[in-house]
């Protein structure tokens, strides 16, 4: 009997062996696109430098120093201008809050930050003040700390309150009552800037190269009613941009908000990125243009006229609604966008959180025309801006995804949906959890995937962002997943344990979730997390 165990301890380890090693092995999808470099936070080197007392006898602030204005906290306040020739080797001085800094003007322009930094700061009576020479003096008074943040796109992005003639009183039922609260208690601040405003023989001039300036008579406003409503849409404030500022406002009201419109109807992502950036696009994305009332936006143009007067500005972040005019390039987008990211951390000196709203669902018309070609490709659009954060090759960027909050049945615009609360308060509720850690990122955030296995026989997705436990809207059957086989793809039924969803199904050459959605269904793709957070629409194919 002894020797009859000795013999078969042996023979079970060998079967065990064996049949490990028969046991499918798993590959881990990639997109073989590789991580940005670390990024250097410039906004918050603060060196220490001798003071010098002002003594220029001229010189030019940009527009947007003035009263009611937001700095930074905790990153360094800069002034900078311009100044005739003849002022070089002059000095600039500046002071707010006890903090004091100096700067010579070289080659007719100066910049200088001051000494030290500022926490939140939301009372009200403290002044700027830049001085020159005697009786030169600028004086900003009711300026506050926090953070300044930029929201930038296309038309959902640009869609003001008072939006456009076919759909004002729909956008005003809706938020009439919201707006109420838009008042100057809140230490909210709005920075308006129109594309429309653009179009004229002097100002498309502004689109050729970077400024240093914004337009006239654009500078920061309190965010009240009659600033944000405006009275007519060249007055009237981005909603998406007031709704994310408003909402982060109210989660943390200790921190004030700085919201900066920065984007234009039917921009393509060239024209929203700096010129630097756009020569790195992949080439089908490289040379795009866009016309407006029979002027010709360039390529960069929007980045040169409404972001690069802020690079010195000191940015948090930035909620982003673009990709409609790129849908059918979607292919090489992800590079691109990686490209662009990277590029305005670069430029703006900070590791800006960047807040992308994943295209939403549409009409099948607007304004008695038929919405096709580009818009027949959104889906393609949606996988490429959540590939970036499935492959983690974009640092500090999370994804709002909004196929539950698109166009709806009885809508005069199929192309513009009317809901941005909703994406608004998915963006302030992400920032709050990352920014100032109010939530936690796991409950506030949006199921994606974080890793994609596979073999023979299965497909293993799991998810970040699962909020205790990934579910289905409203506890029916789960809907919304597809695998690709011999070329076509084809249902596929999953099956939710905690943060993972298996797919057992064999031979496969990809995934993909809520692959269509056109308009609003969510009986189509009904996963999301714990929280109730829908789940972002995905496709990835296998090597």
């Amino acid at each position: 009997m002894k020797t009859a165990k000795k013999l078969l301890l042996p023979l079970l380890a060998l079967i065990i062996l064996l049949t490990a090693g028969c046991a499918p092995k798993y590959s881990e999808w990639t997109s073989g696109r590789k991580a940005g470099a670390e990024v250097v936070e410039t906004s918050k080197q603060i060196e220490d430098y001798t003071l010098m007392e002002g003594n220029a006898e001229e010189f030019t602030l940009p527009a947007f120093f003035s009263d009611d204005m937001i700095v930074p906290r905790d990153r360094r306040i800069n002034i900078w201008g311009t100044a005739p020739e003849s002022q070089n080797g002059k000095v600039v001085a500046a002071e707010f809050k006890g903090l004091k800094g100096s700067g010579v003007i070289e080659n007719g322009e100066f910049c200088f930050y001051l000494k030290g930094t500022l926490p939140a700061g939301k009372e009200k009576g403290n002044s700027l003040v830049v001085t020159g020479a005697s009786g030169v003096r600028y004086e900003f008074q009711n300026v506050i700390v926090g953070d300044i943040w930029i929201v930038s796109g296309q038309s959902n992005a640009d869609l003001t309150f008072y939006g456009s003639e076919k759909h004002t009183k729909d956008i005003k039922a809706l938020y009439g009552e919201y707006l109420d609260g838009a008042t100057e208690e809140d230490d909210i601040r709005v920075l308006h800037q129109i594309n429309w405003k653009l179009l004229s023989k002097s100002n498309i001039v502004r689109t050729y190269e970077p400024q240093k300036n914004v337009m006239k008579n654009t500078s920061w406003q309190l965010a009240t009613r009659k600033k944000v409503y405006g009275t007519s849409n060249l007055s009237s404030f981005s909603m998406l941009g007031y709704f994310f500022a408003k909402e982060l406002y109210t989660l943390n009201p200790d921190v004030p908000v700085g919201i900066i419109m920065a984007g234009c109807g039917g921009a393509p992502l060239a024209l929203l990125a700096s010129p630097e950036a756009v020569e790195k696009f992949p080439a089908s994305l490289k040379s795009r243009t866009l016309t407006l009332n029979d002027f010709e936006i360039p390529t960069s143009g929007i980045y040169n006229a409404f972001m690069a007067p802020f690079l010195n500005l000191g940015i948090t972040g930035m909620i982003f609604y673009q990709g409609e005019s790129d849908a059918l390039l979607s292919a090489e987008y992800g590079d691109a966008l990686k490209t662009t990211v990277e590029d305005y951390r670069v430029k703006f000196g900070s590791d800006l959180l960047f807040l992308n709203v994943q295209l939403t669902s549409y009409g099948f018309e607007s304004g008695g025309e038929d919405l096709v070609g580009v818009w027949d490709a959104v889906p393609e659009m949606r996988y490429a801006q959540a590939e970036v954060k499935i492959d983690g090759s974009i640092g500090n960027y999370e994804i709002i995804p909004t196929i539950d909050v698109g166009f709806r049945k009885g809508d005069a615009d199929g192309a513009h949906p009317y809901y941005k609360l909703d994406i608004g308060k998915r963006g302030a509720q992400i920032a709050a959890s990352l920014v100032y850690g109010i939530g936690d990122i796991e409950n506030t955030g949006f199921p994606v995937p974080s890793k994609i296995t596979y073999n023979k026989e299965e497909i293993v997705i799991e998810y970040a962002y699962a909020g205790g436990g990934l579910k289905t809207l409203n506890d029916k059957f789960l809907e919304g997943f597809e695998v690709k086989k011999n070329g076509q793809w084809e249902y596929a039924e999953g099956v939710i344990d905690g943060n993972k969803i298996t797919i057992s199904m064999a031979e496969t050459e990809g995934v993909r979730y809520a692959s269509y959605l056109r308009y609003m269904s969510m009986d189509a793709a009904n996963l999301c997390s714990g929280t109730g957070n829908p789940a972002v629409p995905f496709s990835v194919e296998f090597n």
